[in-house]
């Protein structure tokens, strides 16, 4: 698929399916249909997936209508762009408190499938939304979301942990989760829900001990990773050039292209892609085909070394895994879209969500405003 991008660049010319987008709260919603639109086009992406984040990972950051954003951009863009396909993966709201019950958030679960979501993002293995949750990923809380996306066959996509730097470095301290025990939550959740089909974003952070994750790889079959920056995963990887290089064969069907990109810049101009998004466009394909060692500027790593893979591991993670994944998007249930729309409006006219809105509630109740009336008007609604 010819791009602006692999014109400039010289990349090869495969199809590519960002698994890894999300939207930023403070952007109207308007605003995140043209980036959109100048994203897909300058990098010649033929799908990509918004991950809905209800919070981040600081306390007080919300947004209520994240979820409500991904899937109507969903259901419209998908309607204007018939060449291309958006899917949206929606997140698990948490009150971290006596509100967050087994039922409540399987119900969450199970709402997000019904509406049309592609499958279910999890960023509770955020170590300080892990922390708030205050039990284990593994805990009763989350039992019933595990058990309904395995039974379903819903995808989920998790945020586990955080480069280990965090933690040697002070920026976590006692109070949070440590790294190892992160991980032996999710794999007391993988050993009992075997059938669960789940990406670990960032390689799972552990792309600075090859030989584990190999065998974490052969362990939990179901388990795939993205190749989401963190910039220190690709240090690790052009390390061991060589060894990294017969992993990402190995698992070629199990590792998927992603980006982390968000949409807080919007360019006007094609070109202008060029200083919005491309580093890590440019830092993830450099790493798997690039011709010649190469540096990026954000980062004291010195000269890194590509992998030099071959086309067909390159064709399966760039795009062809996330096709065998999603499949086709799934039908969004525009009645329940368009109702969900009309309450949250209404919330937001009558000032109840203004405290957990962070400082955005009304930039959020004009692009509600805006997408309601949208919704409003289809007749299949």
């Amino acid at each position: 698929m010819s791009c602006m991008n692999n014109e400039k660049k010289g990349y090869r010319d495969f199809e590519l399916c960002d698994s890894h987008t999300h939207i930023a709260f403070e952007m109207p919603i308007e605003t995140t249909e043209r980036m959109l639109d100048v994203y897909m086009t300058y990098f010649g992406l033929g799908a990509l997936a918004i991950l809905a984040l209800p919070h981040s990972s600081r306390a007080g950051n919300t947004d209520p209508s994240n979820n409500l954003k991904a899937l109507f951009l969903k259901a419209k863009l998908n309607r204007l762009w018939p060449r291309r396909s958006l899917y949206a993966l929606g997140g698990l709201y948490h009150f971290f408190d006596g509100r967050d019950t087994p039922q409540g958030f399987e119900r969450q679960a199970r709402a997000l499938c019904d509406m049309g979501f592609d499958g279910l993002k999890v960023l509770t293995g955020k170590p300080e939304l892990r922390a708030r949750l205050g039990e284990g990923l593994d805990g009763g809380l989350l039992r019933g979301v595990w058990r309904f996306c395995e039974e379903k066959r819903f995808p989920v996509t998790m945020h586990l942990g955080d480069p280990i730097g965090y933690w040697q470095s002070g920026v976590y301290g006692a109070d949070m989760p440590a790294l190892e025990q992160l991980r032996a939550e999710t794999e007391r959740v993988l050993e009992s829900h075997p059938g669960l089909d789940i990406v670990l974003c960032h390689f799972y952070f552990m792309a600075d001990d090859l030989e584990r994750l190999d065998r974490f790889m052969a362990r939990f079959p179901n388990v795939g990773l993205d190749l989401t920056p963190g910039s220190e995963m690709y240090f690790h990887f052009t390390q061991r050039p060589g060894e990294w290089r017969d992993f990402f064969i190995r698992h070629q069907s199990r590792i998927f292209f992603g980006t982390d990109s968000d949409n807080w810049d919007c360019p006007k101009r094609l070109e202008d892609c060029e200083t919005c998004f491309s580093y890590p466009f440019n830092l993830v394909r450099n790493a798997l085909e690039g011709r010649q060692d190469f540096c990026f500027e954000d980062h004291d790593y010195g000269p890194l070394s590509p992998l030099h893979l071959p086309d067909d591991a390159l064709s399966a993670i760039y795009g062809g895994n996330f096709r065998r994944r999603f499949g086709s998007p799934r039908r969004v249930d525009m009645g329940a879209l368009r109702l969900l729309c009309g309450k949250l409006l209404s919330l937001y006219e009558h000032d109840a969500l203004k405290e957990c809105s962070s400082g955005r509630w009304e930039t959020d109740r004009r692009s509600l405003a805006r997408m309601y009336d949208w919704l409003d008007a289809r007749e299949d609604r």
